[in-house]
């Protein structure tokens, strides 16, 4: 393990059925490196732990996830390589420039969004002005 190692985790979109049980609907495999490393040490989750909804949350709001407002589970005991992460992070408890590069990837997630929110306007509008 090292300051360059993805870690790769399972993050299921889910949907509630009529009958109120949970249907998969897709599973995306994020590199969430990006968040932990910009997470302090004492609120890494630990690696059997499947309550972990902060990472799909902030792996949306970096672009890693697409946007999705249905339940889900970040199967992170699924990650094979999160335990040694862990281990890695006992010995680095900081990693220098990741909360830069978490906001530089935030910022750069918000103005892509900017970006196709105004294309998606002026489409509509040229389309009515078109009507």
């Amino acid at each position: 393990m090292d300051e360059h190692t993805p870690i790769d985790v399972p993050i299921r979109l889910e949907e509630w059925d009529r009958h109120d049980c949970i249907n998969e609907v897709d599973t995306i495999v994020v590199d969430i490196r990006p968040i932990l490393d910009a997470t302090d040490y004492d609120h890494l989750p630990a690696p059997d732990e499947w309550d972990a909804d902060f990472i799909a949350e902030q792996a949306q709001r970096l672009g890693l996830l697409r946007l999705w407002d249905g339940p889900f589970t970040v199967e992170l005991p699924e990650c094979g390589e999160y335990p040694a992460y862990v281990e890695w992070r006992g010995t680095h408890k900081v990693v220098e420039g990741a909360k830069e590069r978490f906001r530089a990837l935030a910022r750069d997630e918000i103005l892509s969004r900017i970006e196709r929110t105004q294309a998606e306007l002026d489409r509509l509008v040229a389309e009515y002005k078109a009507a």
